[in-house]
């Protein structure tokens, strides 16, 4: 079987086609967008440094696999400090599936299952934010929260400029004006104060391209009309 550097663009699409999972949130430059059978050099690449890591591990007689606790522990805090799962997702090269499953493992659940050493140590290797995002406890329905994000949208602010100002990413962005049915009270309050500053001010002002916001503003006008049919 040939190894995945091995396999020609023409034969990887399909390929990843057929194996990728319809709702995978793998991205380019990641290993596992190359497990998928991505031909891309970056993928291709990222995979390369895995399987060397994961052979420099066994050579030194390290396991491939360890429990996820620590791991876990140190997402926990991440998470306290305002980072979303997808936040650290980004930040360690991995999917938001595995980061959800690892931020829901138990403190002291020994039958947890093991995770890759190359998984733990991308989530322990993402340091602290510089700052904390002030803190509010709990979750909160997403109601307000997602109208406030579609006001801004067909106000013409993208989701890239609003998670920039709420630092997370931009698919939290999407999704909680979406889809999301909870969100954490802190983001909310953020949410809110952030409409309250931009609603009435015009986004080519503050740079943003009039392309982008023509291109926002209609597909705003799209979700609302495919909401009220």
């Amino acid at each position: 079987m040939p190894l995945i550097g091995e396999q020609s663009a023409s034969v990887a699409v399909p390929v990843a086609r057929q194996r990728r999972p319809r709702r995978s949130t793998v991205r380019h430059g990641q290993a596992s967008c190359a497990d998928y059978g991505c031909a891309r050099a970056e993928c291709r690449q990222a995979a390369l440094r895995a399987r060397r890591r994961r052979d420099e591990d066994r050579a030194r007689g390290l396991s491939a696999r360890v429990p996820p606790h620590a791991a876990a522990r140190w997402a926990v805090r991440l998470r306290e400090w305002g980072m979303s799962a997808q936040d650290i997702a980004d930040r360690a090269g991995l999917s938001v599936t595995l980061v959800r499953r690892v931020l829901r493992t138990p403190a002291h659940d020994a039958t947890a299952p093991d995770i890759a050493r190359t998984s733990a140590d991308a989530i322990l290797g993402i340091p602290l934010p510089h700052r904390r995002t002030p803190g509010a406890p709990g979750l909160t329905d997403s109601a307000e929260a997602s109208w406030l994000l579609a006001d801004l949208a067909r106000a013409g602010w993208p989701a890239t400029t609003l998670a920039h100002r709420l630092d997370v990413n931009p698919r939290t962005v999407a999704e909680v004006r979406d889809k999301r049915p909870r969100l954490r009270l802190d983001l909310a309050l953020r949410i809110r104060r952030l409409h309250r500053d931009l609603i009435n001010l015009n986004p080519a002002g503050y740079g943003i391209h009039p392309t982008d916001i023509a291109r926002t503003r209609a597909a705003a006008a799209r979700r609302m009309a495919a909401t009220a049919t």
